[in-house]
């Protein structure tokens, strides 16, 4: 089978938004409960609870991995002001009242974020990229770790490995792609992996 695989440059933001939450295993990991889709804050964040109970935020915006960042901070401390209260709307969070996590989605990483994420245990930076494979839509996401290297996204294990997908969901309407853009094309990295399948 011949894969045809090209990079997505122009998508609908509630599109990835629906391939996020379908990739939510790799992102929290597995026994989360979604528990609001679209948050009304800034950048509208999800907001899932993962296996142990704990509130986890995931922003994402690949455009501006500034206002990711900056955004998905914001919505942690309204979050972290709120939590008794949304302890009790949400029973997923089982009212146990722990620290919201932080999962940051962007296509690059923010500037600083070295900083951020020696500074903070519960925030977690993910690369992100939106593929078409053979006419369908997915995700390609990589853990981000201190040192600015790529890392397989284990959420919980802190295992480190070569960079490489975690994850490639597919949505069932593709965001119309120009077939011969040269910027769309895979680097060679991508390639030589997706011939390896």
């Amino acid at each position: 089978m011949r894969l045809n695989i090209q990079a997505v440059e122009d998508y609908d933001i509630e599109a990835l938004r629906a391939l996020l939450i379908d990739a939510a295993d790799d992102l929290v990991g597995a026994g989360h409960t979604l528990l609001e889709s679209k948050l009304p804050w800034d950048g509208h964040p999800i907001l899932l609870a993962d296996a142990d109970a704990r509130p986890v935020l995931i922003s994402f915006d690949l455009a501006n991995s500034q206002a990711a960042l900056v955004s998905g901070l914001h919505a942690s401390d309204q979050l972290s002001a709120a939590l008794p209260w949304v302890n009790q709307v949400y029973a997923g969070l089982q009212r146990l009242e722990k620290r919201p996590r932080l999962v940051v989605v962007t296509r690059e990483p923010p500037p600083g974020y070295q900083a951020v994420l020696s500074g903070d245990q519960h925030l977690s930076l993910f690369l992100c990229r939106v593929l078409q494979v053979n006419d369908e839509t997915g995700v390609l996401l990589e853990a981000l770790n201190h040192d600015g290297a790529a890392t397989h996204a284990v959420p919980s294990a802190g295992v480190t490995a070569t960079p490489r997908p975690v994850s490639l969901t597919v949505a069932t309407q593709p965001p119309a792609v120009a077939e011969d853009d040269p910027e769309l094309a895979l680097s060679d990295q991508e390639a030589s992996y997706f011939q390896q399948l």
